[in-house]
């Protein structure tokens, strides 16, 4: 069984870059997804105990008091962080 810190590939392209004890998730590690985002967190024989995801363009999810398209704001990310720009 894959044991100590590692880099291990899905068949989905996703890879988990951490620690892994008995063949599982173990430790602080990350899932890099192949389309830029990333779960960082701290598992626990395979399940995720605390963590973070952040997408590829940087925006962190937030459970709570998230401020991405919202009820009363539906902006993307870039234009809440740099305004909107003009077109052309």
């Amino acid at each position: 069984r894959m044991e100590g810190q590692g880099i291990y590939t899905l068949p989905t392209g996703t890879e988990y870059r951490g620690t892994l004890r008995d063949g599982m998730f173990d430790g602080e590690g990350e899932l890099v997804f192949p389309n830029g985002g990333r779960y960082r967190a701290v598992w626990h024989r395979g399940v995720p105990t605390q963590g973070k995801y952040t997408f590829a363009d940087g925006l962190e999810y937030k459970d709570k008091k998230w401020h991405y398209c919202d009820g009363y704001d539906r902006r993307f990310y870039t234009e809440i962080c740099s305004g909107l720009k003009p077109p052309g």
